[in-house]
């Protein structure tokens, strides 16, 4: 952790330092700041309006459903490991996969880039990691539900090497038929209480998927201190990814009534020693990446495409909108 905040990550908190003017937060940006240092988790309810989300969220059930999907990026569900995809039909997927992913999203979506980087989004990250993140991936994800919890599903922490953020902007309502994600609050403070979960592969198990179970984790943290993140489509989740966590949990694993949970996920985190960039760079058209802010660009890591792409740009001042009113 020293290594990555300090040695490998001392050009990006460089960066971080002489853009502080870009970066300067507001009343509701700080709030979410803080929370994220004190419980490892946010939540902005109904931040986005519904009817930008269901825009969105239609054309990438279209896209999902017509298996524009990236071939090498899901979870199997025999396996618990990624797989190519080809060849496998979409209803095939939803009983197959744990997870799947839209190919190039910020390319066959455009309405995405004003949500993917809001300004109030990057500047909780930046604020709360310190930097301006070497890794930032943009992805529309679709999560099944099982007849029992599975990989992500299991309590975990995502590393302990690097700091790393999750955000999810949810376009779908959430609640117990689409499985919510579960946090638990100040497990991300690196203190003896936080370490003394252990993940059951540290121990050569292969329980819960290599991963802790509800049991484990209430002997150190009772279950109703635990975050259940019911919450509306539009809304904006963030956590600290070193925190024990779980989603999306569906309440009743292999209930008929359970539903797919659709969202945009973007993955954040500094460097892992010895670890190149793991990351594809996020492929957008060259004029979209041109509209972009100052602000915007330092998080872009943008390849530029020229695919053609009947749907204009989203207006920049659409989501922003959405955070004055949220900000009052």
């Amino acid at each position: 952790m020293l290594y990555s905040r300090r040695i490998a990550g001392a050009k990006t908190r460089a960066v971080f330092r002489r853009n502080r003017r870009l970066l300067a937060t507001n009343a509701f940006e700080t709030e979410q700041v803080e929370s994220l240092r004190t419980h490892g988790y946010a939540l902005a309810p109904g931040f986005f309006p519904k009817g930008l989300v269901d825009r969105i969220y239609g054309k990438a059930d279209a896209l999902f459903k017509n298996l524009q999907i990236d071939l090498e990026r899901a979870y199997s569900v025999e396996t618990g490991e990624r797989r190519s995809l080809a060849g496998i039909s979409y209803n095939e997927l939803a009983a197959s996969e744990k997870m799947i992913a839209l190919r190039d999203p910020l390319v066959h979506i455009p309405e995405l880039l004003g949500i993917a980087f809001h300004a109030s989004i990057l500047k909780i990250a930046a604020n709360f990691l310190g930097c301006v993140p070497p890794l930032y991936r943009v992805t529309v994800v679709r999560d099944f539900p099982h007849s029992r919890a599975l990989h992500s599903g299991n309590f975990h922490k995502d590393n302990d090497e690097c700091d790393s953020v999750q955000i999810f902007v949810y376009l779908v309502d959430i609640d117990d038929r689409r499985g919510p994600l579960v946090y638990v609050p100040g497990s991300n403070h690196y203190d003896v209480r936080s370490c003394r979960p252990r993940l059951s592969r540290d121990l050569g198990l292969a329980g819960h998927d290599g991963r802790l179970s509800d049991e484990e984790v209430e002997h150190v943290y009772p279950r109703r201190g635990w975050a259940v993140l019911r919450t509306v489509r539009g809304s904006i989740a963030v956590i600290h990814g070193n925190g024990i966590h779980k989603g999306p949990a569906w309440t009743r694993p292999g209930d008929s009534n359970n539903e797919p949970r659709t969202a945009i996920r973007l993955d954040l985190h500094g460097y892992k020693r010895g670890v190149v960039r793991d990351m594809k760079e996020n492929r957008m058209r060259k004029a979209d990446f041109g509209r972009m802010s100052e602000l915007q660009r330092l998080f872009a890591h943008a390849a530029i495409v020229e695919e053609p792409i009947a749907a204009p740009f989203l207006r920049q001042d659409e989501p922003e909108r959405a955070a004055q009113a949220h900000a009052g």
